[in-house]
């Protein structure tokens, strides 16, 4: 048996192994914008809350065999203007986790810009999940008083950073030459292209949720 073919099977045998039954189920993920009262919302910037971030039962068990999530945060403010709204400014920023197994603790960080937020270590994932359900306040807000105004969030949840599957269908096909003449490791380019398809086979791929705020006076 050539050492491609190995790969294959050997790949095959090991999604074969790994539980696909909740790959369907719904996930409970709630996401709110917290906008301020009254006539602090010109002067408040608004806060995001997400729930049940991690609750997805396929999230979990990749997350437990080593594939990270990332979660990346998206909030738009929208000033109504008739028949076409004008998107006054947004803000973006991502929250990765991931299993550490030499120390056998789950981690989380936030980046936004250029600034991370190590949030630490944590023994179970349900720990590592608590500083993320916190509420974020995000730095937008109202330009004009008296205009009437709205938020949109936006929150993707996807199993890994990975390039197109394309790319592992290439390197199966012999046609992914790079990797394996020296640019990366053979090793390397095994892994991330494992990594890409069972994610996608276990239905790791990209969650998308979105959320309006009521709309709102400033000032």
């Amino acid at each position: 048996m050539s050492t491609r073919s190995f790969v294959v099977v050997g790949f095959f045998l090991l999604v074969s192994g790994v539980p696909r039954a909740a790959a369907t189920a719904q996930s409970p993920v709630q996401l709110d914008i917290i906008v301020p009262a009254g006539t602090l919302a010109a002067t408040q910037t608004p806060s995001i809350v997400g729930k049940n971030l991690l609750a997805d039962p396929t999230t979990r068990e990749l997350l437990r065999n080593g594939f990270p999530t990332k979660l990346h945060y998206k909030v738009e403010l929208w000033r109504e203007k008739g028949l076409f709204n004008d998107i006054e400014g947004s803000s973006e920023w991502e929250v990765l986790v991931q299993y550490d197994p030499t120390s056998k603790e789950y981690r989380a960080v936030r980046r936004t810009g250029k600034q991370l937020e190590d949030f630490g270590g944590f023994a179970t994932l349900t720990s590592a999940e608590e500083p993320l359900t916190r509420p974020y306040r995000v730095g937008l807000r109202p330009r004009a008083q008296g205009g009437r105004y709205y938020y949109n969030v936006f929150l993707d949840i996807t199993t890994l950073d990975v390039s197109d599957l394309d790319e592992l269908q290439r390197w199966l096909r012999g046609e992914f030459q790079p990797a394996v003449r020296g640019k990366t490791s053979p090793a390397s380019a095994l892994k991330n292209g494992i990594g890409t398809l069972l994610s996608r086979l276990l239905g790791g791929e990209r969650r998308h949720y979105e959320q309006r705020s009521e709309t709102f006076t400033a000032g």
